[in-house]
């Protein structure tokens, strides 16, 4: 009785350490910083190489190196971003999907009458690249922009893009019949490189593209005519702004990176700084800028501020076209 008793206490003892010990396992596991273990997924709305594609597989090799993670690109097309972007606003608020979108967010917010989720639905991360909208035509066609729109001033121009709602679309159907003041008439194509091929081709009057269309313009077989930047674009030094052609006008397509709302502050911070530094390298600057895009060091607060104006801006000019899908 006596050994049974004296060893009560020391048994009571064990076996509240043991409990102790299992408590503080999963405990230590669930406060590993994140990423963790875990995979990340940069869920693009769009096409393989086409421009958020581009650019979200550059980050991903970058970031999945910088935080010894598996960062992997995920391509979910359809809607104009829209169902990306819907996939990733209804998901777990935790950093692990990461949408990668365009200009396509800022304008579906007025064009779509249902794009399957509210802005509100997302954290902007970064707004760390743009592309500078272009207009470009045959080499057989006028060289300047003021002399193409006066060969067109009395019949319709036919311009092609990526597809309908795309910032390329938006952007040269706004400018031809809100500024230039001419008929025009959007051949949409699916996918940038069809559209510029087929004015390589001489199939249609205009191409209006951002990313796509530098190397046809460098390379003679397309005549850049404008572009919508404020200065010139350094891979397409040729080509004169919209200004300097005699239009004052500015339309750039960007890159954005979105995660649910919610999302802790500190994983939006880290993926904003981490963005930032992968692009302050020299190798991954030039990298970029190869591709046609430029470079923008923004924080959270000014991508989030940035976005917000831009669904102001995009909005206007979706409402100035009369463009609205009802799906």
């Amino acid at each position: 009785m006596k050994t049974t008793r004296s060893s009560s206490p020391l048994r009571a003892a064990s076996v509240l350490a043991l409990a102790c010990v299992l408590c503080v396992g999963p405990a230590m596991a669930q406060t590993k910083p994140f990423p963790a273990d875990r995979t990340i997924s940069l869920v693009v709305g769009f096409a393989p190489g086409g421009f958020a594609d581009s650019f979200a597989r550059v980050i991903a090799d970058e970031l999945g190196r910088k935080w010894k993670s598996v960062v992997i690109v995920e391509n979910n097309a359809g809607a104009g971003g829209n169902i990306a972007t819907a996939n990733v606003a209804n998901r777990a608020p935790d950093g692990y999907r990461v949408l990668v979108t365009t200009t396509a967010i800022a304008i579906n917010s007025t064009l779509y009458v249902k794009p399957g989720y509210n802005l509100g639905d997302l954290t902007p991360v970064a707004v760390p690249v743009s592309s500078a909208e272009a207009l470009a035509t045959h080499p057989s066609q006028p060289k300047s922009l003021k002399a193409f729109l006066d060969a067109y001033k009395d019949k319709e121009v036919t311009f092609a893009t990526a597809g309908i709602g795309s910032g390329s679309h938006i952007a040269a159907e706004y400018f031809l019949k809100n500024i230039a003041k001419v008929k025009a008439l959007h051949v949409p194509f699916r996918g940038g490189n069809l559209s510029v091929q087929a004015a390589v081709g001489n199939q249609v009057d205009l191409v209006a593209s951002s990313y796509g269309v530098t190397p046809q313009i460098n390379d003679g077989k397309l005549t850049g005519l404008a572009v919508g930047s404020a200065a010139r674009v350094p891979t397409m030094p040729g080509v004169p702004t919209y200004t300097e052609g005699g239009y004052p006008f500015l339309a750039e397509s960007w890159v954005g990176l979105f995660v649910p709302a919610r999302t802790p502050a500190d994983i939006v911070q880290k993926y904003n700084a981490s963005i930032l530094e992968i692009m302050a390298d020299p190798a991954v600057k030039a990298k970029l800028t190869a591709m046609g895009f430029q470079q923008h060091q923004r924080t959270v607060d000014e991508s989030a501020a940035y976005v917000k104006d831009e669904v102001v801006k995009w909005g206007a000019m979706v409402k100035a076209i009369g463009l609205k899908v009802d799906e």
